[in-house]
């Protein structure tokens, strides 16, 4: 009998690291198509409608509405008019296969709006420094120059529980960046994931997905976006 427990015990083991691993692949497939709908949306030749970045014109647009489009939400709504709607896990590019699995949205809201409910179930988050430079300037305008960019992190793997539970938002993050002094100074506004065995999945602006125990001691990694 402890031979056969042995080797259960094994098994499930082989098992549970065999799934953590499939899943991880497949929160990096999903990373990476994000990415290349970020390109889409971001070049103006290729973007069909940027919801209301279209009235900046064609080399300018707000990350939010790339956003909101992901969620198909507010302008991006795609079904009647409901009080919410339930997203299907497994179906959906912003939910990681390794996070919270019950996830809705509102219409006629934007994400920052509390259009994705309940906030501590998201699971992806983008870099919250092409929303905002601060928390005073206001919203950035992105530069199709962006795409010329491509070390700048676009999503990555986000712990909305603690953001939520801090009052954060947990749809973009930003970390502290040395001898940066702004309003992520302090770090206020950085909650990453370390849910695929201890590694977060990251997504940049040029197409490429990487996992990382430690995103912030990347040297190439282009968290100072200044100047884009």
């Amino acid at each position: 009998m402890s031979i056969i427990a042995l080797l259960i015990g094994i098994l499930l083991t082989a098992f549970s690291a065999s799934r953590k691993a499939g899943l991880k692949l497949r929160c990096i497939s999903q990373l990476h198509e994000i990415s290349f709908k970020f390109r889409m949306f971001a070049d103006p030749f290729t973007a069909s409608t940027r919801g209301e970045s279209d009235m900046l014109g064609g080399n300018a647009f707000y990350i939010d509405d790339f956003v909101d489009s992901l969620y198909r939400i507010d302008e991006f709504w795609d079904i009647a008019p409901v009080v919410y709607s339930q997203y299907r896990p497994g179906e959906e590019i912003m939910m990681c296969p390794a996070g919270e699995n019950e996830l809705y949205r509102r219409p006629q809201r934007t994400a920052f709006e509390n259009a994705i409910i309940p906030s501590e179930n998201v699971s992806l988050a983008f870099n919250r420094r092409l929303w905002r430079n601060g928390i005073d300037p206001g919203i950035t305008t992105v530069s199709t120059r962006l795409l010329d960019m491509p070390d700048v992190p676009l999503i990555m793997d986000v712990d909305a529980a603690t953001a939520s539970a801090a009052g954060r938002l947990p749809h973009y993050i930003a970390p502290p960046v040395p001898g940066i002094t702004d309003d992520y100074a302090m770090g206020s506004f950085w909650y990453p994931s370390f849910r695929h065995n201890g590694k977060m999945v990251v997504a940049f602006v040029g197409g490429h997905v990487l996992t990382t125990e430690d995103p912030l001691a990347q040297s190439t990694w282009r968290w100072d976006i200044a100047g884009y």
